[in-house]
């Protein structure tokens, strides 16, 4: 059970990681006001978030508990 939980702790981060950072980039890319820059980011990071929780909690991986 251990070498799972490392697998899909692994995966959850390897994924947000490139996720936000795919999206931040985009926003920086692509949006010149500043506060639509940070509240974009903010809102993106939260969805990322929220999707990744959804989908493992869906494939009960309970790996944090």
């Amino acid at each position: 059970m251990g070498g799972e939980s490392a697998i899909h702790i692994a995966m959850f981060i390897l994924l947000l990681v490139g996720l936000c950072g795919m999206s931040a980039w985009a926003l920086i890319t692509y949006v010149d006001n500043l506060v639509l820059e940070v509240a974009g980011t903010a809102l993106s990071w939260g969805v990322i978030l929220m999707v990744l929780y959804l989908a493992f909690k869906k494939l009960d991986w309970e790996w944090w508990g």
